[in-house]
């Protein structure tokens, strides 16, 4: 009976060391002094390196500025931004010019508009995209962007969101850290069997 307490034990360790572990990623907030050394968790301590590292991380591997311009730069946003210039051009046409103009006239000047807008409007688009590109690219860093992002947070919040995203292979650590606490308890029961003395 006392050689099952030992396996039992290991893992009841195990799985208290795991989930003091984790919560140690996140608590205490501020840093509490200890005789020998200063205790803080590790999100609280290193904010500000992890989020600089995810904002490198997500720059280089994942997503640049340039990245970002290409994937809004489409034909089909090009052509809503079009038809909107066109919608605000006949708003503002039909407030000023149609009071002086006659209705044959208004509608000749409306679809003339309309014609040169949707034949130079997505070239003109593309160029002040492609003239903009390296101005953006120079000024804007999705790192930085990243960054200050994940600053701006709370740490509580940060807790929240890490837990929301890795609950399942926290918990999975915490468990497998009863599971290793039990055979190592497992391990030790062999041994004093195999050597009892």
């Amino acid at each position: 009976m006392q050689l099952l307490a030992i396996p039992l034990i290991g893992a009841f360790i195990g799985y208290i060391t795991n989930v003091f572990a984790i919560k140690m990623l996140f608590w205490p907030r501020q840093p509490v002094k200890l005789v020998f050394f200063e205790l803080q968790g590790l999100l609280p301590k290193r904010h500000r390196e992890i989020a600089s590292s995810i904002g490198e991380l997500i720059e280089e591997q994942l997503l640049s500025i340039d990245d970002l311009i290409d994937y809004v730069d489409t034909p089909e946003l090009r052509q809503r931004i079009v038809t909107e210039i066109v919608q605000v051009l006949k708003q503002r046409l039909s407030k000023t010019i149609l009071r002086i103009t006659p209705n044959k006239l208004y509608g000749l000047i409306e679809d003339s508009l309309e014609k040169v807008v949707r034949q130079e409007a997505d070239h003109i688009i593309r160029q002040a995209i492609k003239s903009s590109r390296e101005t953006v690219t120079s000024r804007t860093s999705v790192k930085q962007l990243v960054e200050d992002r994940i600053n701006a947070f709370e740490l509580n919040e940060l807790e929240v969101m890490i837990r929301q995203v890795s609950h399942t292979e926290l918990r999975f650590i915490e468990i497998l850290g009863g599971v290793l606490g039990f055979l190592l308890g497992l391990i030790q029961v062999t041994i004093i069997l195999l050597f009892p003395n």
